[in-house]
């Protein structure tokens, strides 16, 4: 509901008005700001001095915006938008544009001793499933699901590593891409947008450009869902079109 970088810099007398708030949602919404005060025993310029630290103007916006991230419900009309997205970018796959990028992706995977894919959360999970897929078919494939994994200096250089980000702006995922940039890795990735960080750090990217869907769940409502079915395809069809020639590394 709020930013955590922000949560973190609040005083001791800012978290103990934070606490009340996460605990009382509904009954903060009715709540004057005097009235707030009162309960959570502060003035009320510390109430004003609070919502700014927040980045709010004043307590009307901080409870506005409460009162919206309290009552998201995801739409049936996005579900169906994004089956009708998942439809379009299954066709452009017979596309010539789209298999010109899909030959060249081969390339770089078949000119290398083998692939790393590489990527956290649910991009994690898929990066698993990838490795294991590409094994399955002859090709030799590793995993990286940690952000933060060390990468040293001269090594993976005979690789060629698949990034996988939903929003392609993750931190951690961009240091190590630059890592194997350094080294001399070519990087593919796949993103859901072609003009995030990490595409524009790759030798070359595939965009999916599916509608961004989060979770309703207001404890987790942070948490990206959007649909990785197309990922899944990508992976699949990369598997199935590179020519086995990779010996063990």
């Amino acid at each position: 509901m709020f930013e955590i970088e922000k949560i973190k810099k609040l005083n001791e007398t800012e978290f103990q008005i934070y606490n009340f708030l996460m605990e009382h949602m509904a009954d903060v919404s009715k709540m004057t700001i005097r009235e707030l005060a009162q309960m959570t025993h502060v003035s009320a310029a510390t109430i004003v001095r609070f919502c700014r630290h927040l980045g709010f103007a004043g307590f009307s916006e901080l409870k506005f915006h409460m009162m919206q991230a309290n009552h998201y419900e995801p739409s049936l009309e996005s579900y169906y938008a994004n089956f009708l997205e998942l439809n379009s970018f299954l066709k452009g796959l017979t596309g010539a544009t789209f298999q010109k990028k899909l030959a060249q992706a081969c390339q770089m995977i078949e000119n290398s001793a083998y692939t790393v894919f590489m990527g956290a959360g649910t991009s994690g999970a898929l990066s698993k499933y990838g490795y294991r897929y590409f094994n399955s078919v002859g090709i030799q494939a590793i995993a990286i699901t940690d952000p933060y994994f060390p990468i040293t200096d001269g090594g993976y250089q005979n690789a060629c590593l698949i990034v996988l980000s939903v929003t392609g702006e993750n931190k951690g995922i961009m240091e190590r891409v630059l890592q194997f940039k350094q080294n001399g890795v070519k990087i593919i990735s796949i993103t859901n947008d072609e003009k995030s960080t990490i595409s524009k750090l790759s030798d070359l990217n595939f965009s999916y450009y599916m509608i961004d869907e989060y979770a309703s769940n207001k404890s987790i409502n942070k948490l990206i869902l959007t649909t990785q079915l197309p990922v899944l395809a990508l992976i699949e069809i990369l598997a199935h079109h590179v020519r086995v020639t990779q010996k063990l590394f």
